[in-house]
């Protein structure tokens, strides 16, 4: 996909007017690859009473997929996105989520989570393209009660695994991707993880992967793999289920792929 913004002309010329015409494409790929790694690049905050895994890695072509975690107040704060399209554009737009996302949450705290993501749909509807769009998932876990609150806006369900079992709860909210109506109006929903239970995020690059047939890995096989390593801790988690999709794909990966898994200790 080729960006349409009204941004995308006056950078391109610039680029040109600096590097030579014929080298503005490989500067424009340039940096682009550069903001994937930094989307891609988690710190992840350390917490007593939580694991937390990560395995983000980007495919051949750039992508628009995003992960960030942090810490605000009580909360544990994630945010997990997915631009459409291949190009700078998708990497500029989840860039754009991200730090919006956060001012966000800086502004307005974690009790606010559905106003957070109807303001930054608003914001984005009148700024990406008409052809661009974003799945997002915004998550907050209380790290006293355990209590586990998303808004969904179009993006891959999240799973939960109990403890002690290899039972997988999906959360079953889905509204409307980001930057398409801006007054659309998001809902949360929440989960309470007790002790032992882990939580799983994750990009449609795992459930889209494709095999050497064309066949899908589908959700169905994610939730097997998830339930099969139920006894891992959650890095180790997240590391096989993405080993589980590059092998299915005969070990390379057509679009990005990332998972997030936390456990309540």
């Amino acid at each position: 996909m080729k960006w349409s913004s009204p941004m995308h002309g006056p950078i391109r010329r610039a680029v040109a007017a600096l590097t030579g015409g014929d080298d503005a494409q490989r500067h424009f790929d340039l940096a682009a690859e550069r903001i994937q790694r930094a989307l891609l690049d988690v710190s992840v905050p350390s917490v007593r009473s939580l694991q937390i895994g990560v395995r983000a890695a980007p495919a051949r072509l750039v992508g628009g997929d995003y992960v960030d975690i942090f810490l605000e107040g009580d909360c544990l704060v994630a945010g997990l996105g997915d631009a459409s399209g291949k190009s700078l554009a998708a990497a500029l737009n989840a860039l754009m989520l991200r730090y919006l996302v956060r001012g966000l949450v800086a502004a307005l705290g974690t009790s606010e989570l559905p106003k957070i993501v109807t303001h930054a749909n608003r914001v984005l509807a009148d700024d990406i393209d008409a052809s661009d769009f974003i799945t997002f998932l915004l998550i907050a876990l209380d790290l006293e009660s355990g209590q586990l609150r998303i808004v969904n806006a179009g993006h891959e369900p999240p799973l939960i695994l109990r403890a002690g079992t290899a039972d997988v709860d999906m959360m079953t909210i889905h509204d409307i991707v980001l930057g398409v109506h801006p007054d659309t109006n998001y809902v949360e929903e929440s989960r309470k993880l007790q002790p032992g239970d882990l939580a799983m995020f994750y990009t449609d690059g795992l459930t889209e992967a494709r095999s050497d047939k064309d066949e899908f890995y589908t959700f169905e096989r994610l939730k097997e793999t998830l339930s099969a390593n139920s006894t891992l801790e959650a890095q180790s988690l997240a590391d096989a289920v993405y080993e589980d999709v590059r092998q299915f794909s005969g070990g390379t990966l057509r679009d990005d792929a990332t998972v997030v898994t936390v456990r309540r200790l």
